[in-house]
């Protein structure tokens, strides 16, 4: 089986109640726990429709005795985020001890939590002639390991790709507007087989909209290119102000141009302070937006049992760090490997000896230097109520992109209890 032939059963072959076993069954719960999950009375139900599934994949238990763990072997090869540790030892595999959760969760781990219909959604939309696709979400919140999945799923299709991140592009190359075109195009032109650049460059944008379409033409494939932290930009006015509008155009084009058709835009971003920039000269509302939530309280417990862990303890910590991935998967990190328990991890959360600590002092240090952020966040932790926006400034667009706060209507709040304590002591 290839993996055309997997997705197309694991996408459309299976229904509602058979992916939810399917899940159960692959982050390790037994018969009688997936059993209890689906409001069945019996284990049998939970075989009955394993053996079901195990007929779609090709592995009809009549003749393949060993078929949950063909299935767990299947799912390890093309899909292994929805495998956990738990069920890959039952079939007697071998684990490494569980990464340290910092960065990107790579294509092979088992922790990433897919939400909803947001990777379908967003596999979808990148078959689509001049697809864009923004990305919007605080920080830590899942945006790059989302858009490492996009571009894994762009390559499958044969698509040539390019990821550029700004957040890691040195200050002089913002120096001035030609300086950037030259590095972001030449950027471009290292990432792919062949390149129409030889020794020229762009010197402003109508250039550089000419150069890319002369990579298009040249290419004739498909191009996928994701941009992640764009808000850097909007520290470089002089840049943003005539970027931004020029991927508008970008996108625009496709529907005049069969060339343009071929370009699928990833943007990603963490607020909606565009500055000086015309909203609707730009890409910020067009195309398909995805907005980053918290993991619900079905997720986070999915994610408990993937780290071999009592899934009855979420309930506790998630009236802590309510459904922050980052706060959730440290947490477990620690539940699951460093024998922590989860009493003395709350017990210690909000104090200098808690494993939130080098986390929460970050954003500490940027309030040191920062006294109208510290104002308008201290405003906040120290109310037992949302406090109501007169009008959203820039500070709340801060902190909302810092993951601090969460925006309500006219509201506003702390992003979870954690973030309120500990802030509370230190902001005076």
């Amino acid at each position: 089986m290839n993996r055309e032939q997997f997705n197309n059963i694991y996408r459309n072959e299976l229904t509602p109640k058979q992916k939810k076993v399917l899940t159960l069954f692959l982050a390790g719960q037994s018969d009688e726990q997936i059993a209890k999950e689906i409001g069945a009375t019996h284990r049998s139900t939970t075989s009955h429709q394993l053996r079901n599934i195990s007929r779609k994949f090709g592995f009809p238990p009549e003749t393949e005795p060993d078929y949950r763990c063909n299935l767990i072997e299947l799912f390890a090869n093309y899909n292994r985020e929805l495998v956990s540790f738990k069920a890959l030892e039952k079939c007697g595999h071998n684990f490494p001890s569980i990464r340290f959760p910092e960065g990107t969760e790579p294509l092979s781990s088992p922790f990433y939590i897919e939400r909803s219909s947001v990777e379908a959604n967003c596999f979808q939309a990148i078959q689509q002639p001049g697809a864009l696709i923004r990305i919007k979400a605080a920080k830590q919140m899942g945006k790059t390991s989302l858009v490492k999945r996009i571009i894994a799923e762009a390559k499958g299709r044969k698509y040539h790709t390019v990821y550029l991140n700004f957040s890691l592009i040195e200050n002089k190359k913002f120096s001035e507007q030609s300086s950037f075109l030259y590095s972001f195009s030449t950027y471009l032109a290292n990432q792919l087989p062949s390149s129409p650049l030889g020794e020229e460059f762009p010197q402003d944008m109508i250039g550089c909209t000419a150069y890319f379409k002369k990579v298009l033409k040249q290419s004739q494939a498909i191009f996928l290119l994701a941009l992640d932290e764009v808000d850097r930009l909007f520290e470089f006015p002089e840049i943003y102000q005539n970027f931004f509008p020029m991927l508008r155009n970008w996108n625009e084009n496709a529907s005049e141009s069969e060339i343009w058709e071929n370009l699928r835009l990833v943007i990603v971003h963490s607020t909606e302070n565009y500055g000086k920039l015309d909203i609707n000269k730009s890409p910020f509302n067009v195309g398909l937006p995805i907005k980053l939530d918290e993991f619900n309280e079905e997720q986070v417990k999915n994610l408990a049992i993937r780290h071999g862990l009592d899934s009855q303890d979420i309930v506790s910590l998630m009236s802590l760090v309510g459904g922050h991935p980052y706060l959730i998967r440290l947490a477990f990190y620690y539940l699951a490997s460093q024998d922590k328990k989860i009493e003395q991890l709350l017990k210690e959360a909000t104090t200098d000896a808690g494993i939130y600590n080098q986390h929460l002092r970050r954003h500490l240090e940027t309030f040191v230097n920062n006294q109208e952020l510290t104002s308008v966040f201290k405003q906040i932790v120290n109310s037992n109520y949302p406090v109501k926006l007169e009008r959203k400034t820039q500070q709340i667009y801060q902190l909302e992109s810092m993951g601090l706060i969460k925006i309500l209507g006219d509201l506003v709040a702390p992003r979870c209890l954690l973030y309120q304590k500990y802030y509370q002591e230190r902001l005076i």
